[in-house]
């Protein structure tokens, strides 16, 4: 383990063990909490990895037929108010995802509310970029085993380092709250294979939602944006090739292909809008987006999902249908083939660069949740999934008909 997640791991050990001691003296202002999964997939095929979400490196299906991995987590969660209108916060998350299981600090934040209007946060801050983004790792939360992969999957940022502020007023029957934030990225995540990176760290990142919330709805309507601050590693020498003087001496325009390529200080960009139903035993979710970025290697792409779940005493029986699909995009012409074996790869490599790219991916899933305690649920889950293209799955076969079930279950607690 390296000495960063040493640290985190003695952080977090430390501040719960002064939580508790404080807490044994009845003093309010500590509290310590927690959540955790124990799922277990099954996939029914060998040919693919299905992951969670493009943080993890590997799932379920080809790399093992059953797993423990994919939806198994523990967190936990140290909060500290001194006074009515100052609190701070701490929360280490062990997953998968790019760090393997080795614990992540996911929140380490202060918070100021000077009124009942304003709050503002500086710190280590999670990323809600969509409904429930925030806290999709805490599955005894929703009713889901794992948030929709279409939808949540390319969701790369859980978290940040930076400050927000949120601003709340009544309006009509209900509370309208806007939100603000700007910071650095500080992750990595992984890409076509187990062992390419793309590393987050220091990207800039900014943007802003505006939400609506009465007693049986919530809307919102939001935009972030990500600059990427490194290159991707395993494209550098594609990029050499077409930037190189003795290539641009015959064809001009080959550094600006290999620059509409590049990633290096590009944009990507998340609008979104969606709503969400709860009316007693009824809830219903209907959420879009729209990603694209200035870069050729992440075309634009579109995605949405929409789900229903009725409960009937401690049981919430659920469907959900979720798509993903790359939206066209206009290609510059690339260099002539048949010259020279060198300009023939570097034309290889740029169309197979952004069709590795593309998606066309949808779900349907079909679960119950069943809730065992106040504090813990169980889950049952089955996805139908059909790809015509590959982006959202790992280790993808030759052959392979593009089509996966799961099988899901999942023990999800909170303390």
């Amino acid at each position: 383990m390296s000495s960063r997640f040493s640290r985190i791991s003695l952080l977090a050990c430390f501040l719960a063990h002064v939580a508790y001691v404080h807490a044994a003296e009845e003093d309010k202002s500590y509290s310590v909490s927690g959540f955790g999964t124990l799922g277990v997939v099954h996939s029914n095929t060998r040919d693919v990895d299905i992951v969670r979400d493009l943080t993890q490196p590997y799932g379920v299906g080809y790399s093992r037929q059953t797993d423990f991995g994919v939806d198994s987590n523990l967190g936990l969660q140290i909060n500290y108010r001194p006074s009515e209108n100052f609190d701070t916060a701490l929360q280490v998350v062990a997953r998968r995802s790019a760090e393997v299981h080795q614990p992540q600090l996911t929140w380490a934040y202060a918070r100021y509310l000077p009124n009942d209007t304003v709050q503002l946060r500086a710190g280590r801050l999670g990323f809600d970029v969509y409904l429930l983004a925030d806290s999709r790792n805490v599955a005894y939360s929703y009713q889901w085993v794992r948030p929709p992969v279409d939808f949540f999957g390319n969701v790369v940022i859980t978290y940040f380092d930076g400050a927000d502020v949120v601003v709340s007023r009544p309006l009509g029957e209900g509370i309208v709250r806007a939100k603000f934030f700007a910071g650095v990225a500080r992750e990595r995540t992984t890409t076509d294979s187990q062992y390419n990176y793309l590393s987050l760290n220091g990207s800039p990142l900014t943007g802003a939602h505006i939400e609506y919330q009465s007693q049986n709805w919530i809307y919102r309507v939001g935009y972030s944006e990500l600059k990427f601050k490194h290159e991707f590693p395993p494209l550098q020498g594609l990029l050499d090739g077409f930037r190189s003087p003795a290539l641009n001496a015959v064809f001009p325009y080959a550094a600006g292909l290999g620059n509409a390529l590049s990633m290096e200080n590009k944009r990507f960009k998340y609008l979104s809008a969606g709503a969400a139903y709860d009316n007693g035993p009824l809830q219903v979710q209907l959420m879009v987006n729209r990603l694209s970025s200035e870069s050729l290697l992440f075309p634009a792409s579109r995605s949405a999902y929409l789900t229903m779940g009725y409960r009937i005493d401690n049981w919430t029986p659920y469907a959900t249908y979720s798509i993903n699909k790359t939206e066209d995009q206009k290609i510059p012409a690339s260099l002539p083939t048949g010259i020279s074996p060198g300009i023939d790869m570097l034309v290889a490599g740029f169309n197979q660069s952004i069709s590795s790219q593309f998606n066309h991916q949808t779900t349907l899933s079909i679960g119950v949740r069943y809730d065992l305690t106040e504090k813990s649920n169980l889950k049952l889950q089955v996805d139908q999934i059909h790809a015509d293209q590959f982006v959202l799955v790992r280790n993808a076969q030759p052959g392979w008909n593009g089509k996966a079930r799961l099988f899901s279950l999942a023990f999800n607690f909170i303390f």
